[in-house]
């Protein structure tokens, strides 16, 4: 019995030795986490002692005390401090002593992705000299999404502005067909004019070179006949003023000029006699009616070539689609060629807010009756699509489908297109609704000019 006790002794103290231990632990380990909280990056203290570099910027929305500071991705130093000075920040960093920046180099405050931590990005330049330790490097302006979206809505309020201005110029439906038959002829006038010069160009070179040197020849001979008879003027003034002595030979000049002016007036009759006959370059440019019909064979085969680019429609409109749970605004150019009423050809320059970069479509369909199905490049990837058309073209669903090589699912786009004037339209559509956790929905407004 004593002995069980004993035991049992032994056991209850040993049960509170473990729970002491057991709490000790805990404190060190929750004083040690409040330290590193509080305390921030540890690292920081046990780095070699670098140099202080300063630099200015006009705002540094995001940017933290021990921040990274960056050249081509790597790490050289962090942010010491971060301080108003003459209504700019002033970030003060502090670059390990082994780093070396040349004096053109530049900073600029940069992210890890679109939504991560924002750190100093230093851009090295090419010059020898470097920086010495107090100095202070050039900042850059950051370009930020909001900058970018108003300034995509800035774009949008000018081009509506301009196609309103446009319409009230256009006016009523008839005008508006009239001004487009007047751009057409136009444009197929400066196209055969192009076609004949371009066929046309060496007769005609060599008509313009004939016609000039012959012009240049009848200009000689006519100033000559103009200095005879001034001549011959001046002679009667002195015949009038002399005495009978000098008539004799005043006279005889006056015949030596009479002889020069016929023969002068023979030379020309001669040229126009041969221009008249059709002899000589200026006599088969006036006189050859074949130029003439080549020019005019010339001009039909133009205008039964680019007939066919007359019936060419051509859209080209602006497009920014909001997306409310991730407040990222996506933009797009496009461009749609319809050489008839079934085929088309549509391009796209694509600003995708999620990679921080432009993409690009290009993909060509067939319209049969109010469905249009394409086929081609979308957003960079390969994929398709398909349009269904209803209310007289006025209200469009569409379908899209790309990057097929994702997994578990490739990209699928459902949204509809619904046109308020000729000219805006309304978008509201799901993307990605294949996958729940990239699901959502957007809505937007477009600008389209024919």
């Amino acid at each position: 019995m004593g002995k069980q006790r004993g035991q049992l002794k032994n056991g209850s103290e040993e049960m509170k030795r473990e729970i002491r231990i057991g709490i000790f632990i805990g404190i060190a380990l929750f004083i040690l986490a409040m330290f590193i909280f509080i305390v921030g990056d540890m690292s920081v203290y046990f780095r070699k002692p670098g140099y202080v570099l300063y630099a200015y910027f006009d705002t540094t929305a995001g940017l933290e005390k021990r921040a990274v500071v960056r050249i081509a991705g790597v790490k050289i130093g962090y942010v010491k401090d971060i301080r108003l000075k003459r209504n700019r920040a002033e970030v003060e960093m502090n670059i390990d002593q082994d780093t070396k920046i040349p004096h053109d180099s530049k900073a600029s405050i940069a992210s890890l992705g679109m939504v991560g931590e924002k750190y100093v990005e230093i851009s090295p330049g090419d010059e020898e000299d470097v920086y010495k330790p107090g100095e202070t490097i050039e900042g850059q302006p950051s370009l930020s999404l909001d900058k970018v979206g108003n300034l995509v809505l800035s774009v949008g309020d000018e081009i509506r502005e301009m196609s309103q201005a446009l319409k009230e110029i256009i006016g009523e439906e008839e005008s508006e067909a009239s001004f487009k038959g007047v751009l057409q002829n136009l444009f197929s006038l400066t196209s055969d004019l192009k076609e004949f010069f371009s066929t046309s160009r060496g007769d005609l070179d060599q008509a313009v070179e004939s016609s000039a040197k012959a012009v240049q020849n009848f200009d000689k001979r006519v100033k000559e006949i103009s200095e005879n008879l001034d001549e011959l003027i001046h002679l009667l003034k002195d015949i009038a003023e002399e005495n009978r002595e000098g008539i004799k030979v005043n006279l005889g000049r006056i015949k030596e000029l009479i002889n020069k002016t016929e023969k002068s007036f023979e030379l020309l009759n001669e040229s126009l006699e041969k221009i008249n006959k059709g002899e000589g370059t200026l006599g088969k440019l006036i006189h050859q009616p074949e130029l003439y019909k080549k020019a005019e064979r010339a001009v039909d085969d133009v205008s039964r070539a680019l007939r066919p680019l007359s019936r060419l429609r051509v859209d080209v409109g602006v497009r920014a689609d909001y997306y409310p749970d991730s407040d990222w605004l996506k933009s797009y150019l496009s461009l749609a060629l319809w050489p008839d009423s079934k085929k088309f050809l549509l391009a796209q320059i694509v600003r995708d807010p999620w990679l921080d970069k432009f993409t690009y479509s290009t993909q060509g369909g067939i319209r049969w009756g109010d469905l249009a199905p394409r086929v081609g490049i979308i957003e960079s990837s390969f994929g398709a699509g398909v349009d269904y058309y209803l209310a007289r073209d006025r209200l469009k669903f569409s379908l899209d489908s790309f990057d097929l090589n994702r997994r578990p699912w490739p990209h699928f786009r459902f949204w509809s297109h619904y046109g308020l004037r000729d000219y805006f339209y309304l978008v509201l559509g799901i993307d990605d609704f294949a996958l729940a956790s990239k699901r959502e929905i957007f809505f937007g407004l477009g600008l389209r000019f024919r």
